[in-house]
């Protein structure tokens, strides 16, 4: 209970001088800058400090974003949530100009404090900021990690699992227990992808998806930390960045002994038999890269595409403005 209270105090001590910078910020501008002179789409209403936020509060955010865009009609919509300008299209033909006609534009995701923190600067696939390291890592996904034979060599595997998964939930409902569905294909879902992967179970499953949810909550762009990153006292006071740190530190930690195993059975191991981490191994060995592909990037690309991290998917919409 104390240290909720604490935490609470902080934040509001953080809200609270985040309100007297920026007002004496806006009392000191006396002529339009830059981005008022851009031609930016139109938005709702804003608050001081909390920006638009106040529209999306107690909603699911792809959700409220949603109804605010049909409510004012606006297929392409600006937000403040935070200091944070925030681009929300929401028409088929505005998201074809985004991720198709300007693609190039728009490639660029934008890396929040804690994303930072997570990726190790964005040194995995999806968080790459565009330019040679990222074609590389999508020239590789395409090529040896996502290929329809690599996908169809993981069929067992699948199999496997949701075999498991109804024989338990048979054996549950022939008991009478109640059985939390929800639970059991998350469980599923993390047992798959980790043996795809890994090449087997994670013996520190547990620890390793426990720190996956908490990325996903850290990732999430709803923190102090990633609203307000120019204010020190809001970033130190969330401690959203000391905790994604440690989330990082104890994931890879576990990956260090995966990949430590994996090179030592390297050259042993037939290509139909594969694991990810075996072909990223392979490929980093084979002296065919134009840039090299360090341990920080095999480790992040795995973590950002560990279980259930595609939840981070809706965060990541929120793109920068050009």
């Amino acid at each position: 209970g104390i240290t909720k209270m604490e935490d609470v105090v902080y934040l509001v001590l953080a809200l609270a001088s985040l309100l007297v910078v920026l007002l004496a910020r806006r009392w000191r501008r006396s002529s339009p800058d830059s981005e008022d002179k851009l031609r930016l789409p139109l938005g709702p209403w804003t608050l001081p400090v909390i920006g638009s936020m106040h529209h999306i509060a107690g909603a699911l955010p792809h959700q409220a974003m949603r109804d605010l865009a049909r409510r004012h009609g606006w297929p392409v919509m600006l937000l403040r949530l935070g200091e944070v300008p925030t681009l929300v299209v929401s028409s088929r033909e505005g998201a074809r100009e985004v991720m198709k006609t300007h693609d190039a534009a728009f490639a660029t995701r934008p890396l929040s404090s804690t994303v930072r923190v997570l990726t190790n600067g964005g040194r995995d696939i999806i968080f790459a900021p565009y330019g040679e390291h990222w074609r590389q890592m999508r020239k590789i996904a395409v090529t040896e990690l996502l290929t329809a034979r690599r996908v169809l060599s993981f069929r067992a595997i699948r199999e496997e699992e949701v075999g498991a998964m109804l024989r338990a939930v048979a054996s549950a409902a022939g008991e009478g227990e109640a059985i939390d569905m929800r639970a059991r294909l998350s469980v599923l879902v993390a047992d798959t992808t980790v043996r795809a992967v890994m090449g087997d179970r994670c013996k520190d499953r547990d620890v390793f998806v426990r720190e996956l949810d908490r990325s996903i909550g850290l990732a999430g762009g709803f923190n102090p930390a990633d609203l307000w990153p120019s204010s020190r006292l809001a970033v130190w006071a969330s401690g959203a960045v000391r905790r994604a740190e440690e989330c990082r530190d104890i994931v890879f930690g576990i990956l260090d002994g995966i990949i430590a195993e994996h090179q030592q059975r390297m050259g042993t191991v037939d290509g139909d038999d594969e694991d990810l981490i075996d072909v990223l191994l392979r490929v980093q060995n084979d002296g065919s890269l134009q840039l090299p592909l360090d341990m920080d990037s095999i480790k992040a690309v795995i973590f950002v595409s560990s279980p259930q991290r595609v939840h981070i998917a809706l965060p990541c919409h929120q793109r920068a403005l050009h």
